[in-house]
């Protein structure tokens, strides 16, 4: 049974209701009338972007009309640029039709999976009409893997997509850790993704997120309970999984505001009893969340309110939905993840099982019905899946199989994941801001559920660890050494307590705060190295931030941020013109989503297609030499010596070659050969570039795999100059192993580096 199929189906015919003309799905010029003039053929729900679907990773979008699909948007270098046009039609998807009175989205999302295999290596064929004619079009995504038939336990496309999110999420982050959207949700949001993830490289990104919320001054910034329930979640959450108690201050003024502005009912509205609007359970559930997780860090939390809550919203256990606010329980189709809510709050709780089973079993049973909700479906993608998986095995695998085509057609071709538009965005009477405001706001609830099988957050279903506030003695004195940053003697009962012999629950504890300081340790070592990235490049606004939060978490005096601190010294300049700099685009940011007045629509139109204006994380693939020495494949040929054929192509043999360690110079008249293999377990990359140092009346020629990239004369001996490499540059690479080749020739003295680097991405 697919989503509620014949509920939709007048959804995407709404138009022929409130559209101004019938004629089409698109402002176009139509067929010239009697008078010679083209008639203009426009739809509001095909215009306002926030109104239409996500097309996969192909980077297109549309708006669904009947059982087709127009395009009406291809974004600049994505997979379906120079494939798809604005005012194609899509009539099928994966070699077949589109059957007449179904949802398109479904094939199209089915087609999409299947083309992401190894066996269809991501060729998505599509059907189209272009100008009055049917054709075919083959569009080149990604190849992701297939699903395991658990996913997104033991799946490797599950894990990618997790990591693909992160990446994305990261390069949306401002270095002073926000995302600017909607007073703080997105941040929390995307925090609780970072931490869900065990790659230490997103570690950075959780802790300056977590910080950012730590830092408001929430009583003269906002009372609104969005913000402060989801801002209590993270920092609850963050907690728990590092033991970084700087966040605790924070968290108790949060749940002091809980319990003040909590109503006499047991939930919450939008802005406390004072907003004069009445209880929003969606809001309420957050809240007591936030509540129930503040009492687990050892926060002291009004348990009285807290109570209150609980038995409010259990009334609602095994009677329908949670409805909006203090009324009867919902019978309609959807909670808009408010029951997904209750059932993961009962569970985080304990002793509460029928409730979580009543909860979690409506939830896992509405996989049909999951796109309704007032203003979107958000919350309930959101949620729903970490619901589900607290019912049976059955259920769970049931609820996500007959989603899985909606969340392959939700991922964007650069990694982000976003809730497709549904009737009441489409209708018009909420504007499908979820959608408008893209991934850089979804992706970490749409992506959350990939990360149920690390179970690194409570809310994923992580048991109680050893920095809830209740755990045995033999585990507190390690745990009280960590948190309160004794460094040696945290050490030193580590070693003891790995080796005695313990309780099965205190040896978890044990070996979890063992993982959570390795993890921390991989973490700042990486932190660092990206500080000192973004400082030689430039942005020296973002290693300070960087390292400011580091020095929070360890110490201002670390000696090992040494280096670091000096060399942002040196261009400290610079750092309060990069600070206006994100401040400038986050108003800018800010005014977009009040889109329905005049600044926020001119604010929407500047941002709207803009690259990223976030530093891109250039990750090395061949490092340069510039902090360690990198050994390369040498010769040096005389003037007028033949070069060996093949010589910067993979199969060359260069055994007899001498290893030498870059920058590297050749002798007076003679010609420099420089050859290094490096590895690929994945050659899909968004941009690529090389970085060259070398020195004037030089001309260095770089290879990649034996074809020319970049022909250099008169290099800067003084620095690394960066150097684009066109699109046909990443398709020179391939999975396995690969050569980047150099030759280089000048009057004697001079010497040459180049690294290769890319961004991670489709």
């Amino acid at each position: 049974m697919m989503m509620n199929m014949k509920r939709y189906a007048w959804v995407w015919t709404v138009a022929a209701l409130v559209a101004f003309t019938s004629a089409g799905w698109l402002q176009t010029a139509g067929a010239a009338d009697a008078a010679g003039v083209h008639v203009v053929q426009w739809s509001p729900h095909a215009v306002y972007k926030g109104r239409q679907i996500v097309m996969g990773p192909t980077g297109a979008r549309g708006w669904v009309n009947g059982s087709t699909i127009g395009v009406t948007l291809v974004s600049k270098g994505s997979p379906a640029c120079g494939v798809l046009r604005v005012h194609d039609t899509v009539i099928g998807a994966g070699g077949k039709a589109f059957e007449a009175g179904s949802d398109p989205r479904v094939a199209l999302g089915n087609a999409v999976t299947e083309a992401e295999t190894q066996a269809k290596g991501g060729k998505l064929a599509l059907r189209i009409i272009r100008d009055g004619k049917e054709q075919d079009a083959v569009v080149p995504i990604a190849v992701m893997g297939s699903y395991s038939p658990t996913w997104p336990y033991n799946c490797a496309k599950s894990a990618r997509i997790l990591d693909e999110a992160c990446t994305h999420l990261a390069r949306a982050q401002y270095p002073d850790g926000h995302i600017p959207a909607e007073v703080g949700m997105a941040t929390a949001w995307c925090g609780l993704l970072f931490l869900a993830s065990e790659d230490p490289q997103y570690l950075d990104n959780a802790r300056r997120a977590a910080y950012w919320i730590a830092a408001r001054t929430w009583e003269n910034d906002s009372l609104n309970c969005w913000p402060t329930g989801y801002s209590g979640l993270l920092l609850a959450e963050y907690y728990l999984a590092t033991g970084d108690k700087t966040v605790l201050p924070t968290l108790g003024k949060l749940s002091t505001f809980l319990a003040e502005t909590q109503m006499k009912c047991g939930s919450w509205g939008h802005n406390g009893p004072w907003g004069g609007y009445g209880a929003v359970n969606q809001v309420g559930l957050v809240c007591l969340m936030a509540m129930v997780l503040s009492n687990e860090c050892g926060i002291e939390v009004d348990m009285a309110a807290m109570k209150r809550s609980l038995d409010f919203f259990e009334r609602y256990a095994d009677k329908g939905w949670v409805p909006y606010g203090d009324h009867r329980p919902f019978m309609g189709k959807s909670g808009n993840g408010k029951s997904a809510l209750a059932a993961v709050v009962f569970d985080l709780v304990g002793g509460h099982g029928p409730a979580v089973r009543a909860f979690a079993s409506t939830v896992a049973s509405s996989y049909a019905y999951r796109e309704d909700g007032h203003t979107g479906p958000y919350f309930s993608f959101f949620w729903g899946p970490l619901a589900a998986r607290r019912a049976d095995d059955a259920a769970f695998r049931k609820f996500l199989d007959e989603q899985r085509w909606y969340y392959d057609l939700a991922r964007t071709y650069d990694g982000g994941v976003v809730c497709q538009p549904n009737s009441e965005n489409l209708s018009g009477r909420t504007p499908g801001s979820y959608t408008w405001s893209g991934p850089g706001y979804t992706t970490s609830g749409m992506a959350l559920f990939y990360a149920l099988p690390l179970k690194k957050l409570r809310i994923l279903g992580a048991p109680r660890g050893p920095f809830a506030a209740r755990v045995s003695a033999a585990v507190r004195q390690l745990r009280d050494n960590w948190v309160n940053r004794k460094v040696q003697p945290f050490a030193d009962k580590l070693e003891e307590m790995q080796d005695a012999k313990l309780a099965d629950d205190d040896r978890r504890m044990v070996d979890t705060i063992a993982a959570v300081a390795a993890r921390q340790a991989q973490s700042v070592k990486l932190t660092l190295a990206s500080v000192i990235a973004d400082a030689r490049e430039g942005d020296v606004y973002s290693a300070a931030e960087k390292l400011k939060a580091l020095e929070r978490l360890v110490g201002k005096d670390a000696p090992e941020f040494a280096a670091a601190r000096k060399l942002i010294a040196s261009d400290a300049r610079w750092i309060e013109s990069g600070e206006n700099y994100y401040k400038a685009w986050a108003t800018i940011k800010e005014v977009s989503d009040e889109y329905w007045h005049y600044y926020g629509k001119q604010a929407m139109a500047v941002l709207d297609g803009v690259e990223p204006i976030m530093p891109l994380p250039w990750q090395p693939l061949v490092p340069a030499s510039e902090h360690v020495a990198q050994s390369w494949k040498t010769t040096q040929l005389a003037a007028g010596d033949n070069v060996p054929a093949g010589w910067a192509s993979v199969g060359f043999d260069d055994a007899k070659w001498a290893d030498k360690n870059a920058p590297a110079s050749n002798s007076g008249g003679k010609v420099l050969l420089m050859r290094k293999a490096f590895t690929l377990n994945n050659a899909t990359f968004a941009k690529l570039r090389l970085r060259l140092i070398g020195g004037k009346a030089q001309v260095a020629k770089v290879y990649i795999n034996g074809v020319l990239v970049v022909n250099a004369t008169n290099g800067d001996a003084k620095r690394y100059s960066p150097i684009a490499l066109p699109d046909e540059a990443r398709r020179l690479l391939t999975k396995g192993v690969n050569v980047l080749a150099v030759t280089m020739q000048s009057e004697g003295g001079t010497k040459v580096d180049v690294a290769l680097e890319a961004i991670a991405g489709r």
